[in-house]
């Protein structure tokens, strides 16, 4: 053991993360809060599906395939968000979060046109 690479009783090496972690509650609020807003765009496409079924419409194959995609994209973003945010600082989280929720969106406007054109819907 060198002189150098001794740590003296009590001392904690630095270290190698340059950003301070945040506290699990503001961690956790930050999750939550946005975690609802995924959670009203999951919900979106239920009530589009529950809608088009309560007028006496059906869905394609294709049909059914493009909303289960819609149903599922908004818990991929949320997730990806959470995963690329895990050790980054507040405002790259409230970013990850929120540019997660445009994707999200998109997505769901995409999958709705594509739905029309495929022709996912039948009367």
């Amino acid at each position: 053991m060198t002189a150098a690479s001794a740590v003296p009783a009590g001392a904690e090496p630095e270290a190698s993360d340059p950003s301070p972690r945040l506290p699990l509650w503001l961690d956790a609020a930050l999750a939550v809060a946005f975690g609802l807003f995924y959670a009203y765009d999951v919900w979106e496409v239920v009530e589009s599906i529950v809608q088009l079924l309560g007028v006496g419409l059906s869905f394609t194959a294709a049909g059914w395939a493009v909303m289960i995609v819609a149903l599922i994209a908004p818990l991929g973003c949320f997730a990806a968000a959470f995963a690329l945010g895990r050790r980054r600082g507040i405002l790259a989280r409230v970013a990850l979060y929120f540019a997660g929720l445009c994707v999200s969106a998109a997505l769901f406007l995409s999958l709705t046109v594509l739905l029309g054109q495929l022709g996912g819907v039948v009367v």
